[in-house]
């Protein structure tokens, strides 16, 4: 008799348990430790050119990349921007006033929306430079969050499929394979090794619960 009710109540849990044993073994997002591919920050879609022609206001100004890739800059038209380097792309402006105004300078920057989530004081989206490090993008997230001991481990994760790839703190952003979508993680290094008795607790009691499970199963046939 009790060991039907116990079967039976373990029928009924089954759903449940089932969903939390797949949750446990579910894939984690990787965390991929070779380095990241050597390519320049490139031109996107919603990046912003940052334009100013010295004693020429009315040239001056910040411009959005269009969802084709185009920016407006006045006095040049369109310029087909997606693709190009920072540097690149400064220099094609810069060419451009040139032959347009005598003694013309001009200084061109680019600016992105980078999410900056993790262990920070304010989670969220900033603008980011790409001449800047990944200490300084953190910093703009109010720093690191919490007291722990550890230096913290600097990721990005990538938005095409969640892979992360560790970063250097002193990296500047221009050096970084920024696609759309990707943010800047921060991470507790710690934080394993706080939960490791607890992780390692909820694995012991998985294991027992497949091996009750399967008793029942085999007593039910």
């Amino acid at each position: 008799m009790t060991v039907r009710l116990l079967q039976h109540s373990f029928t009924r849990c089954l759903p449940a348990l089932a969903v939390l044993l797949l949750a446990a073994c579910g894939p984690k997002t990787p965390i991929v430790l070779a380095p990241l591919p050597d390519r320049p920050w490139t031109v996107l879609p919603g990046d912003e050119v940052k334009v100013r022609v010295y004693r020429e206001p009315e040239l001056s100004g910040q411009y959005v990349v269009n969802g084709k890739g185009e920016v407006f800059i006045p006095g040049l038209g369109r310029i087909a921007a997606a693709g190009m380097t920072a540097d690149s792309l400064s220099a094609h402006i810069t060419g451009g006033y040139t032959k347009r105004i005598i003694d013309a300078i001009v200084d061109v920057g680019l600016l992105r929306s980078l999410p900056v989530l993790g262990q920070v004081q304010s989670p969220g989206v900033y603008q980011a430079e790409p001449t800047m490090s990944v200490q300084q993008i953190v910093a703009k997230a109010g720093g690191i969050r919490g007291t722990s001991l550890q230096s913290p481990t600097f990721l990005l994760q990538k938005g095409r499929d969640g892979t992360r790839y560790s970063l250097a703190a002193d990296v500047r952003l221009d050096r970084v394979a920024l696609d759309e979508g990707d943010a800047i993680v921060v991470v507790d290094p710690s934080f394993l090794e706080r939960w490791n008795p607890w992780l390692q607790t909820m694995n012991y009691f998985a294991g027992t619960i497949s091996i009750i499970l399967s008793i029942l199963l085999l007593s039910k046939k």
